[in-house]
């Protein structure tokens, strides 16, 4: 491949100081220069040229929250979004089903009863009329529930007697037995366990298939929370000939032991790889009715969510991950969670080398917390596309709370860091469509907007997606940006997206995809000669 190239007459967004470009110059894998009519500059005259056609080149899209390791090994699962009634949902289960081996799980994920036409709560008798004898286990739209049969509960070693593990949930029915939903991880874990995972060699293929992916949206980059079993993978691929990837990876903090005894801190990585901290959850999600609340769920008796990890424990694990350097990202999505995060966080040991502790998810915030955030200098890592997709179930469990939720406007006016992602594969990881929520916060079905109050504009919400993402792991010095000394990570829009009207940001498409300064996909309607 070419080693000197020159990409001119576009308009290049470099994201520093409302900079834009019409020209820049790659040396292998990095940026060395942008400016204007660089094609006319002797310095530049054996470099490739490549005519962008006037089209708009912005850095690569990073996608700040993401279950990679798990999108990849349950990429032959049964998937149940978008599904409307539970009759839908058991017609596709029983066809994925006799497609497998007799002593093959059934796995899947995707199911929501709060978005059926009618609510059914699903049980274990309805998985075993249909599986054929097979263990089955489903995860959740939001992956904090967990539908199973009776099969697996039984390798799994839940019964009767089984008590709830702390931090989650198991189900029962009147006569004391299981129902099949287990909620948060400690009450699906035992499953978890028993379910066989992919091969390494099958792991590597479908992440290269998984990447093709990725490159259409135009994502170069990826934060990644996933269990320790993605660790060594992550290293592999990171020293491969092709990682094709940026990935932070945020392994979970009970691994914190381990990873001292393999002389892991803040960093270690390379240029692919960087273990950027350490996750823990403090609560659960809306849909499983979950997430750590002040007021009861709307509808239940005394229903405030699941305190996952109570305060002593999170100040346990922060302070553990701050000897090795690392900092929390902590999974809080309920407004009590975030203040029991935030009580702990004031009492955090200091950290250095840009390592900075952040809140995943952040959806029902309390006005008066927005300040501690603020003076903590905690990165608040959002999903934007969770905001449509929510709202049925925000106006359903919270009401008229719904108006402190997804806040974006008022968290960037308190000058409040954001990254933004899409906790895929729970949402699509589609950069485009989460700046379409962040920036017109559409209501489905309707041409009104949810909390309009709390849009914020199109290069906000593009900053979410690069710089801030690069923010966030402590890279804004060489990703995020396109600038000299910077990673030659960028894509070209069909459009110029800071002067489309928002009403037609969904009409915006990736023409092509560059990563490392080398071409790694491109449409083909496409006419710019690459």
């Amino acid at each position: 491949m070419t080693k000197y190239k020159l990409f001119h007459n576009g308009k290049i967004y470099t994201q520093a100081h409302g900079l834009v470009a019409d020209s820049m110059a790659i040396v292998g894998d990095t940026v060395i220069a942008v400016g204007k009519n660089l094609e006319r500059d002797d310095d530049f005259s054996k470099y490739k040229n490549i005519n962008l056609e006037g089209h708009t080149v912005i850095p690569g899209f990073v996608d700040s929250h993401t279950h990679l390791y798990y999108m990849i090994i349950s990429m032959g699962n049964v998937k149940l979004g978008n599904i409307n009634s539970i009759e839908e949902v058991l017609s596709r289960i029983k066809s994925h089903s006799s497609k497998l081996r007799e002593d093959e799980w059934v796995t899947g994920e995707g199911f929501s009863p709060d978005r059926w036409r009618k609510f059914v709560r699903p049980d274990r008798y309805m998985l075993d009329k249909i599986t054929g004898g097979r263990p089955a286990a489903f995860f959740s739209k939001d992956q904090h529930m967990m539908w199973v049969n009776s099969k697996a509960l039984k390798l799994a070693g839940i019964n009767k007697m089984t008590p709830h593990p702390k931090g989650g949930a198991i189900e029962k029915l009147e006569d004391g037995e299981p129902s099949g939903i287990l909620k948060e991880t400690p009450g699906y874990f035992p499953v978890l366990k028993a379910i066989s995972k992919a091969g390494n060699k099958e792991t590597e293929t479908l992440y290269h298939k998984l990447l093709r992916e990725l490159y259409g949206n135009g994502v170069t980059g990826v934060h990644a929370f996933d269990g320790s079993d993605a660790l060594s993978f992550y290293i592999k691929i990171s020293k491969s000939k092709k990682p094709g990837l940026r990935i932070g990876y945020y392994p979970p903090a009970k691994t914190i032991a381990d990873l001292e005894k393999m002389g892991i801190s803040y960093g270690y990585g390379n240029k692919y790889l960087k273990i950027s901290g350490v996750k823990l959850f403090a609560d659960g999600s809306l849909g499983s009715q979950t997430a750590l609340c002040f007021h009861k769920y709307i509808g239940s008796k005394d229903n405030y969510g699941i305190e996952v990890t109570p305060k002593k424990g999170i100040l346990s694990y922060i302070r553990k991950a701050s000897r090795l350097g690392l900092p929390c990202a902590v999974h809080a999505l309920g407004d009590k969670a975030i203040s029991n995060v935030l009580d702990c966080l004031e009492q955090a040991p200091a950290l250095a080398n840009n390592a900075r502790h952040r809140i995943e998810h952040l959806q029902l915030l309390r006005r008066l917390d927005i300040k501690r955030l603020k003076k903590l200098n905690i990165t608040v890592s959002m999903q934007p596309s969770h905001c449509p997709s929510d709202i049925k179930i925000i106006e359903k469990y919270w009401g008229k709370r719904g108006k402190d939720c997804f806040i974006f406007n008022t968290l960037l006016k308190n000058k409040i860091p954001l990254a933004f992602g899409s906790d895929a594969p729970i949402e699509p990881l589609a950069p485009l469509s989460g700046i379409n929520a962040a920036v017109n916060r559409p209501i489905p079905g309707s041409n009104k907007s949810f909390y309009p109050s709390e849009k914020i504009s199109i290069g906000d919400a593009i900053y979410g997606y690069t710089a801030g993402a690069a923010y966030a792991i402590g890279m804004e010095h060489v990703q995020g940006f396109i600038l000299p000394g910077y990673v030659a990570d960028f894509i070209i829009l069909s459009d110029n997206i800071y002067k489309t009207p928002v009403s037609k940001i969904k009409e915006i498409s990736i023409l092509a995809t560059y990563f490392d300064g080398n071409l790694v996909y491109k449409r083909k309607e496409c006419i710019i000669k690459t």
